[in-house]
């Protein structure tokens, strides 16, 4: 047996091709394998822009000596995280269910067959040894004890309790004032975002922020709370102040130094998140951050197909943040001091580095435009891109370009920009390449190595709402029926319990334990996704059952979400606006008035094909008179 991942298409898994240790993709010949072998299995699951991963790979998989005893010992498996995020899920839940600490890489120890009895993160490859030999001794000489220890792990592993008690909408007291009281208490109230460090940006936050009525929202002091950490991130080393786009998170709290890997995920919603404050605020800074994410996705991650790659790797040279910092003999040469003292004043540039070894971050303390310092910043911008880049990731994704095309679709209206709707658009076509005839059904990414991988939960309710997205922008029918066949295709994969509906695919292989995600973290949950899916869905096709069935959705995880706010962001933006705050919508007829004839009103057009009249004016749950002109309809407006 050797290294078996030279076949596979995930850059992830390609790094770790050359390795002495025998790695296998997850897959039945790695499982049966461990079975006939009668030899746990070592699951090591990581991804091609982590920066720890690629730590441990160095002292430890290329390492001849521990190889050697990985492979006496174990059957060991490479899984790439966002190729099989349900593998990933699974296997996270059970490090945290044994009261361990999660993050990447994740190495989970597991029985035969394929239940976890032990595991962590990143290991120093002294102590990786010592696990190796103490894990292969114990099931040697204790394997009857690491069963049943496993085969607790696996049965508390699967979602059969949810834990969910419904609470009834229609007549609850107001919730969001103390869910955002909640909230509010757990920001750091000098730089914005969780009063902790390492600090995620967390966009599904901020749009709940921004989705608030604006009374209420003043009313709270939201705006302060949010306008703090969107400046203090555009300002900060967590942007990109030479090329834009944000990296995954700041080690610190004050959002000065990144944890340099760039997702495609993060910048996607960060383009929404910072679309909305400009329309509020008419800030320029969040204007100018704006373009600056979009020309970073567009140039950096496009691929000729249409689509958008996955990631931007933090290391370089071996060497995290290499490609990002600057030491101050090379700045001094490119910009000379004594012309551009300013410049170094602004963007806190050190004789002795304000970073680690000498080298500097560009950071402002002060919220200055990028635009007033473009000339420096062009010329860093030149030379940077002689420097030897960081690996991107080349896995096209189904959910993260759907999170793209609503954020350019966003930045085009709230900017008024037609170029991003039109790549919006342009992406909607590409993105049909997830579905191509005869697979069977939407795919998580285009390419794979032996067999398909078919769409996640994830990925299905973020592809349905930007085709929502997208009708409702165009009034184009052709959305609507691809609206269908999503929907279809959720229905038909995903088992449903207490009205949520599972991660996995019916599609792809089972696992050991079904999902079902409900959690909001750096991405919405896929249920509070799919929720927002049929909330739409039931509108514009005048489908009251999609519309019951989210607010049975939202009604069961309410309870939950009141008692942690944070991360559960999405569900209760959706809470807000759709039943306590709910939005003024009016259904037009777009066969007699299409979209781009009508006027700029306070509510929201909603494009409708199967309706007889010109308008219905709706708010919640309750609808007004139908009626046939504009004239009637401002006076309707004029009442609620």
């Amino acid at each position: 047996m050797m290294n078996q991942l030279q076949n596979q298409v995930s850059p992830y898994l390609l790094q770790h091709k050359d390795n002495p240790v025998h790695w296998l993709p997850w897959g039945n010949e790695a499982l049966e394998l461990a079975q006939k072998q009668d030899k746990p299995i070592i699951l090591s699951i990581g991804y091609a822009a982590c920066h720890w991963c690629h730590v441990m790979e160095h002292e430890s998989f290329e390492d001849l000596q521990v190889a050697d005893l990985m492979n006496s010992h174990f059957v060991c498996i490479k899984v790439d995280r966002e190729e099989r995020p349900d593998i990933d899920l699974i296997y996270m839940d059970a490090i945290h269910h044994m009261g361990l600490a999660g993050g990447w890489p994740l190495n989970v120890f597991l029985m035969p067959d394929q239940k976890p009895f032990y595991g962590g993160t990143y290991f120093p490859k002294a102590n990786w040894i010592q696990l190796c030999n103490s894990i292969s001794h114990a099931f040697r000489d204790h394997k009857a004890e690491l069963q049943a220890s496993a085969d607790g792990f696996a049965t508390n592993l699967a979602d059969d309790s949810l834990g969910l008690y419904p609470l009834n909408i229609d007549t609850l007291t107001p919730l969001i004032p103390h869910a955002i009281g909640k909230m509010l208490a757990n920001l750091d109230p000098i730089f914005g975002g969780i009063h902790k460090a390492p600090k995620f940006p967390l966009p599904a936050l901020s749009l709940f922020y921004e989705s608030l009525p604006s009374q209420l929202a003043t009313d709270l002091t939201v705006y302060p709370h949010a306008d703090r950490q969107l400046e203090k991130m555009a300002l900060g080393g967590i942007f990109d102040q030479v090329g834009g786009g944000f990296s995954r998170y700041s080690v610190d709290s004050e959002w000065f130094c990144p944890h340099f890997e760039k997702m495609l995920y993060d910048n996607a919603q960060l383009i929404q998140v910072y679309a909305k404050a400009y329309k509020r605020t008419k800030n320029e800074l969040f204007k100018e951050v704006v373009y600056a994410t979009i020309d970073f996705v567009v140039n950096e991650l496009a691929d000729s197909s249409g689509l958008y790659f996955a990631s931007i790797d933090a290391d370089s040279e071996g060497k995290e943040g290499q490609f990002y910092v600057w030491n101050y003999a090379e700045l001094n040469t490119i910009l000379p001091f004594e012309k551009h003292a300013a410049f170094y004043q602004t963007y806190q540039l050190k004789l002795n580095g304000n970073w680690e070894d000498g080298h500097n971050i560009l950071f402002k303390r002060t919220a200055t435009c990028n635009a007033l310092y473009q000339e420096e910043l062009a010329i860093l911008k030149a030379v940077r891109n002689e420097r030897i880049r960081p690996q991107t990731d080349t896995k096209l994704l189904l959910s993260w370009n759907a999170l793209v095309g609503i954020g350019l679709l966003q930045a085009g209206i709230d900017c008024h920009e037609p170029k991003f709707i039109q790549l919006a658009i342009k992406l909607g076509e590409s993105m049909k390449q997830f579905s191509p005839s005869g697979s069977g059904g939407l795919l998580h990414q285009i390419s794979y190595s032996q067999q398909p991988i078919f769409a996640f939960l994830d990925d299905s309710a973020s592809y349905g709402l930007f085709l929502a997205y997208l009708h409702l922008y165009t009034g184009d029918v052709s959305y609507l029926n691809q609206l269908k066949s999503v929907l279809v295709e959720i229905l038909a994969n995903h088992d449903c319990q207490n009205g949520l509906f599972s991660f996995q695919s019916k599609l792809n292989p089972s696992l050991i334990a079904q999902k079902f995600e409900v959690t909001d973290s750096v991405i919405p949950s896929s249920n509070s996704l799919l929720c927002e899916f049929f909330l739409w869905y039931g509108v514009l096709v005048n489908e009251a059952r999609y519309t019951l069935q989210a607010k049975e959705m939202i009604a069961g995880i309410l309870e939950q979400a009141q008692a942690n706010p944070l991360y559960h962001a999405n569900w209760l933006r959706l809470y807000s606006e759709w039943f306590e705050n709910p939005r003024a919508m009016v259904k037009v007829n777009v066969n007699q008035f299409p979209l781009h004839t009508l006027p700029k009103i306070d509510a929201q057009w909603i494009p409708v094909l199967n309706q007889t009249d010109a308008f219905i004016l709706c708010i919640g749950d309750r609808c007004l008179k139908p009626c046939q002109d504009l004239s009637t309809l401002m006076e309707q407006l004029t009442t609620i």
